[in-house]
């Protein structure tokens, strides 16, 4: 089975036609639910096959991407509560992929740093996610997707 067959047919688009739920369309927050909620679950999908899980990746690529990173900042930036992060962390310990160590000057934290076999895991799954942002957001031209970007950073920063 090639790639693209893995991809579920339905798109973000599909699940209602434009205008159907017109008060829905001028609810900027219900709106932004419904298509995280709908290309979320295009990539749960297709990261199930990896044996991985969006939260999984975006914790992995977050310690990648920061290492030395404490719990608390991960569960900060991950939207979720401490043990959320404790039971994340063991997750992608057990399999391997990152490493706690003790934090320099604060005996009780611990830093978090990404593992080779972490980092080598990271490649394939980030491409398929790649391929899920484009499954799902394939009507926005590259212009469109870097605005759509710049305006979620403006939010959540």
């Amino acid at each position: 089975m090639n790639r693209k067959s893995q991809i579920p047919t339905q798109s973000v688009n599909d699940a209602l036609g434009a205008g159907e739920v017109p008060r829905l369309s001028n609810m900027l927050g219900l709106s932004m639910r419904r298509v995280a909620f709908l290309s979320t679950d295009v990539l749960a999908e297709r990261l199930a096959e990896h044996d991985s899980t969006p939260t999984r990746l975006t914790a992995l690529l977050v310690i990648a991407e920061k290492p030395g990173l404490k719990l608390v900042e991960l569960a900060n930036t991950l939207g979720i509560a401490r043990s959320g992060a404790v039971v994340l962390v063991d997750e992608l310990e057990a399999r391997g992929h990152v490493k706690r160590r003790p934090m320099v000057g604060d005996r009780r934290a611990h830093s978090l740093v990404p593992t080779a076999k972490g980092l080598k895991a990271l490649g394939p799954l980030c491409e398929v996610a790649a391929e899920c942002d484009q499954h799902s957001y394939g009507a926005l031209n590259q212009r469109d997707r870097q605005s759509l970007l710049r305006l979620l950073e403006k939010l959540v920063a």
